[in-house]
């Protein structure tokens, strides 16, 4: 009798376990479903640091590549791709094209701009089916562009993000990236960094989208590193341009905890940044 009432109580300990751990992942820990930011995500004003899932997969510019496990990419959402090939000189643009390379140079500033996180969560070592998705519309920065032989270059340009206003459609989660993970309250902000000239090709001033590749310092929960992002950007018709890439990351690289729920909720031990910004011409 006593070797069954204990047998009961085991089994009602794991049940009240697993049923408090389905419960925090089914509230909390599930994918979002949410697309990757691309060129032709919605704008940053219309998203307000909250994920919004796309309507087609042309809404990210293209492939969205975000659904795969571990919320990393190795092409890159919207076909970033790194590298944008061997830039042209081009002193006009072609007929029908936006303006010419040396009315872009300038100092550009972040009018608009959304970024966050995107990590492939698993319960009973069972991947969600989506990743989860973070992010945040309080983006700053300043780009500065110059004509030079020819080419457009950007010689140096950095921008923050305010990571304690990350949010995604699971307010709990938001709340244990203040004391976990993240830790948002120890480390309010992120920063990257140009560290190498990036130079433009020639098609941007036709309205083409191109491909960059930025190198930089990534400063990241309290930890920096170097860092190549892979991008793409395009001069919009209103003469502004909009920038978009991600970057795949290891969390430990950072001093990352990833966080789990007594072994039985767990996020993967790496994911991605993402980011998409609107330039203005001051």
């Amino acid at each position: 009798m006593q070797r069954r009432t204990i047998a009961l109580l085991l089994v009602l300990v794991v049940a009240l376990v697993s049923g408090g751990a389905y419960t925090a992942w089914s509230l909390f820990l599930r994918g979002d479903n949410v697309a990757p930011l691309g060129l032709n995500t919605p704008a940053p004003s219309a998203v307000a640091g909250v994920p919004t899932p796309a309507s087609s997969p042309s809404a990210a510019g293209g492939s969205s590549g975000g659904g795969s496990s571990g919320g990393g990419s190795s092409g890159g959402a919207d076909g970033y791709g790194g590298g944008g090939g061997t830039p042209t000189p081009a002193a006009s643009a072609a007929p029908g094209g936006t303006g010419t390379l040396d009315t872009l140079a300038g100092e550009w500033s972040i009018a608009e701009g959304v970024a966050g996180y995107r990590v492939r969560e698993a319960f009973l070592q069972q991947s969600a089916d989506s990743d989860a998705v973070g992010r945040t519309d309080k983006v700053s920065g300043t780009i500065s562009l110059a004509f030079d032989g020819g080419l457009l270059v950007a010689g140096s340009g950095s921008f923050e993000v305010d990571m304690t206003t990350l949010a995604s459609d699971r307010g709990q989660r938001d709340g244990a990236l203040r004391g976990r993970g993240l830790e948002t309250d120890r480390f309010p902000t992120s920063t990257f960094r140009l560290t190498a000239p990036v130079t433009l090709p020639a098609g941007i001033a036709e309205g083409q989208d191109v491909s960059l590749s930025l190198a930089g310092d990534l400063g990241l929960h309290g930890v920096t590193k170097a860092v190549e992002i892979a991008a793409r950007a395009r001069l919009e018709a209103d003469g502004r341009v909009v920038v978009a890439g991600s970057l795949p990351i290891v969390f430990a690289d950072f001093g990352i905890e990833a966080p789990s729920v007594a072994g039985l909720i767990a996020v993967q031990d790496h994911g991605t940044l993402e980011f998409r910004i609107v330039l203005a011409n001051e």
